[in-house]
């Protein structure tokens, strides 16, 4: 009896002091709720909220750091289509003053000319203009700490910015663009210097598959081929391969392993070369619906059994810089260079040292001419783009075919004819010859360029010209591109005693226009103008123009500026246009952005916030429950054996 007394109150005071510590724990975690206003403190309190409240909490701070990108995104965009605003400004006032002194005098021109150079200082400004230190108009290489991306250089004003521009992680699918840079905004790179040559690089065994656009343009899609010879077929896997000898190796490998007589193959300038011996059958396929076999141009079929070579498709080869120029063929002259013109300044790159395309790229580079040589879109050749506004480029020869063979020469047989002076081209007068050209022995022939086209085209006209006249080319005349620099180079060479000229024909300005009017011809040999050069036409170049047009009192040039000026004004106006769509995009989406941080708030706040109201009642019956807990306890803790007995 006493054994079950002791055991029965120890029971009664386990259970009192088990609902004590509930109740306690339940008061506590009720106010800590009260205390912070959360339902959970740590994950364990409820898991399956825990995970949902970590993720809507990287939510918000993700959103926090997005819409500061954006605020800062609507700041520089503002910017720019203030400054854009203010470049429209200034070239409609300059266009006003261009119309105005048509007819003014040579002091009034001259007076103007102040006002220009002034106004060409103040676009230099905007271009140059930042927020919290970034280049509005300097794409992603915009200049930084007060530094510029447009500055005066060699008498022009160079860019150093990029054509790309910056972007933000605004929230969206893709980042954003947030500046403008110099090229949309100020048309500040030359673009008609891009290559007219495919380079088309030799398939050398070190090139990388990652180089290679494949037979279908796609690149290569790694992975095993079937390789089967005499009919034992094996599976050679490409999936790691890194290299053109990587396959060959592993291919070559494979048929050894199999008959080291069979057969093997090889990699030529183009394609793979696959040669069976007489007596055997070599097959390469795909598996299945890969591509690595296809994509290589090794997918060839079985050789007739008297042997031979079958050849697969060209790879393409892309250029990169690292390149080896000698993969480029025997047909690219590097060792006569390039002679550089821009502006007053002439320099020689000197690629006789060169050894890859980074090499070249550091050569023009070297010159500090204000020069970007880079591989073009397409990987299959080199553009050469000016950086420089408002100075004239020309890239000839120096003595070889280098500017030829790598298709940047701006004075070349298929520079067209249209873009001689600035894009002016030359005026034919329909019905009539042009221009005549007479010899030293009195001998003289016209040449009517009416629908020529090309400076080749040219050349042929002139030569046509000339045999027809009873001359033989290259034994008493000749003409052709100059071998050093740039323009036409006329030989006479007949013996005669009289003068060599080409002169207009009528009222055509052919022969000023092409730059070979030649009336004091005491030599044999002459070498006309260049009137090919490129330049950067834009705002910056336009307002030099109207300025030295000013200053030395020419009528036309006064007039071609206003109107190129008025151009310049249209493309300021679409890229401001484009600021403003990309500043509208920005707002939107920080009205999106806002809404969205209110409702992830929203539920962030449901699933982790406490209900204040409820929690403070369940706090009062918790209470209430522990007074009646202990007031029960101690009742039962004062009950005697005599209690018990009773």
């Amino acid at each position: 009896m006493s054994s079950i007394s002791r055991t029965t109150s120890q029971m009664i005071s386990n259970r009192m002091l088990s609902t004590l510590r509930q109740t306690n724990a339940s008061l506590f975690d009720v106010q800590r709720q009260i205390s912070t206003g959360q339902k959970q403190s740590i994950p364990s309190d409820d898991p399956s909220n825990a995970s949902a409240i970590l993720f809507l909490r990287q939510g918000l701070t993700a959103r926090e750091q997005h819409e500061e990108n954006l605020v800062h995104s609507a700041g520089v965009l503002n910017n720019a289509d203030q400054a854009l605003g203010e470049t429209t400004n200034i070239l409609i006032e300059a266009q006003a003053i261009a119309s105005s002194l048509i007819n003014a005098s040579e002091e009034e021109r001259q007076a103007e000319a102040l006002v220009i150079d002034a106004q060409i200082k103040g676009l230099l400004d905007l271009a140059n203009r930042q927020l919290d230190g970034v280049s509005l108009f300097g794409g992603n290489a915009g200049a930084a700490d007060g530094g510029q991306v447009f500055e005066e250089f060699l008498g022009g004003i160079r860019y150093t910015g990029s054509d790309e521009n910056l972007l933000a992680d605004t929230g969206l699918v893709e980042n954003h663009s947030f500046t403008s840079n110099g090229v949309e905004a100020f048309g500040a790179l030359s673009s008609r210097v891009k290559t007219q040559v495919d380079l088309d690089p030799d398939s050398s065994i070190t090139a990388k598959l990652n180089d290679l656009d494949g037979v279908f343009n796609q690149g290569i899609r790694r992975g095993p081929v079937n390789l089967t010879v005499d009919g034992t077929q094996v599976t050679v896997d490409l999936s790691d391969a890194d290299t053109l000898g990587d396959v060959r190796s592993r291919i070559n490998g494979a048929i050894n392993a199999i008959d080291p007589t069979a057969g093997a193959i090889a990699l030529g300038t183009t394609a793979f070369e696959l040669t069976n011996t007489a007596g055997h059958t070599i097959v390469i396929a795909d598996i299945g619906n890969a591509q690595t076999a296809s994509d290589l141009g090794i997918n060839l079929p079985a050789l007739a059994p008297g042997g031979g070579t079958v050849f697969g498709g060209d790879i393409n080869r892309r250029l990169t810089l690292t390149t080896v120029l000698t993969d480029l063929g025997p047909t690219v002259d590097f060792l006569g260079g390039l002679s550089i013109t821009q502006g007053e300044q002439t320099r020689v790159a000197d690629f006789s040292a060169a050894g890859t395309i980074q090499d070249l790229v550091n050569e023009i580079d070297r010159l500090e001419l204000g020069l970007r040589l880079q591989i073009n879109d397409e990987a299959n050749g080199l553009d050469l783009i000016s950086e420089v506004n408002g100075l004239r480029l020309s890239i000839g020869e120096n003595g070889g075919t280098t500017a030829a063979d790598l298709g940047i020469r701006t004075y070349g047989l298929p520079t067209a004819l249209a873009d001689f002076r600035d894009g002016l081209g030359i005026e034919p007068i329909t019905g009539q010859d042009d221009f005549q050209l007479t010899l030293k022995n009195g001998v003289n022939f016209a040449v009517d360029a009416s629908g020529l086209g090309t400076v080749d085209e040219l050349i042929t006209a002139i030569e046509t010209a000339a045999t027809g006249a009873g001359l033989t080319l290259g034994v008493n005349f000749s003409v052709g591109l100059a071998t050093t620099g740039n323009g036409l180079v006329f030989q006479d060479t007949t013996g005669g005693a009289g003068t060599f000229t080409i002169t207009r024909v009528g009222q055509s300005l052919v022969a000023d226009q092409l730059g070979i009017l030649k009336e004091d011809g005491a030599a044999a040999t002459f070498q006309s103008a260049d009137n090919a050069t490129v330049r950067v036409e834009n705002a910056f170049t336009h307002l030099v123009d109207l300025r030295n047009a000013l200053l030395n009192n020419d009528t036309l040039g006064i007039t071609l500026a206003g109107s190129s000026l008025e151009a310049d004004t249209r493309t300021v106006t679409q890229a401001r246009a484009s600021v403003g769509v990309r500043a509208q995009r920005v707002e939107r989406q920080q009205e999106r952005s806002q809404d969205l941080g209110l409702l992830e708030q929203t539920m962030l706040s449901d699933l982790q916030d406490a209900d204040l109201t409820e929690v403070i009642t369940r706090f009062q019956q918790l209470q209430t429950q522990l007074q009646i807990s202990l007031q029960m306890g101690a009742q039962n803790l004062q009950l005697s054996l005599l209690d018990f007995l009773r």
